[in-house]
């Protein structure tokens, strides 16, 4: 069948992480070292956005054994892979399919290829990855600028790095200008700063503020009592009931 690969994680394959490894599992077809492939972002969708769409070669595959990984020539359907040279367009995940495998189904003279597939004439991406046993977000947040400020576009770059790394973190610039970093719990959070620190902007120093953690409460049954709040000349009354 045609290549469909789901890219879940991406690890950095070099010292000073400048690029990445992309694991993945292979749903169907053959994937080796100089495939050209078409990556599909999360936001892609063949009826309302189409953008999201990038080419790459395939430079390597390794398959994963725990701290190592071996090269081979061919991965099969059913295997986990990392590939090399695909993870510029990769934010977090991703559906990886192929391009010849692709142009060969739908140039098919047979009025029964379809039916061969089951599939009609789209491609659809595998669902972005949510993490609800972990909170299902991030919810602590942390400050971070570099001692000098001459080195912001190297922290901006490599936040963007630690983003890919980390599937649970998410990055963003503040109303105030403060770029924040925001994870699932302190310790995520040591572990982010550790890898931005050591990793991805070894030459810059980061200054860290103290963590923020977003307080949510939710409503699960109507209040039995009414809360009321008056005004200053006792002449207005306002009355709150949750539902």
């Amino acid at each position: 069948g045609p290549l469909m690969i789901h890219a879940v994680k991406q690890y950095a394959s070099s010292a000073d992480g400048q690029s990445f490894l992309t694991l993945g599992r292979i749903y169907s077809g053959t994937v080796r070292p100089q495939t050209r492939v078409k990556i599909l972002g999360e936001s892609y969708s063949p009826h309302d956005d189409e953008e999201d769409v990038s080419t790459a070669t395939v430079e390597a595959v390794f398959i994963p054994r725990g701290p190592y990984r071996t090269e081979v020539t061919l991965a099969q359907a059913g295997n986990w892979v990392l590939l090399q040279g695909i993870d510029a367009n990769i934010a977090k995940t991703a559906t990886i399919v192929g391009i010849d495998d692709a142009n060969s189904k739908w140039e098919d003279d047979d009025e029964d290829a379809d039916d061969d597939y089951g599939v009609e004439d789209e491609c659809h991406i595998f669902a972005p990855l949510k993490f609800p046993q972990a909170g299902g977000e991030s919810v602590m947040k942390l400050a971070i600028e570099p001692l000098n400020p001459a080195e912001l576009p190297k922290m901006v770059e490599g936040l963007r790095r630690v983003a890919k790394a980390y599937p649970m973190v998410q990055t963003k610039v503040e109303e105030s200008g403060e770029h924040v970093v925001l994870g699932t719990g302190e310790l995520y959070l040591d572990c982010v700063m550790h890898d931005l620190r050591q990793v991805y902007t070894s030459d810059v120093e980061v200054k860290v503020a103290d963590p923020i953690v977003s307080f949510r409460e939710s409503v699960v049954d109507t209040s039995s009592v009414k809360c009321f709040a008056e005004t200053a000349n006792k002449r207005n009354k306002l009355t709150f009931l949750a539902e």
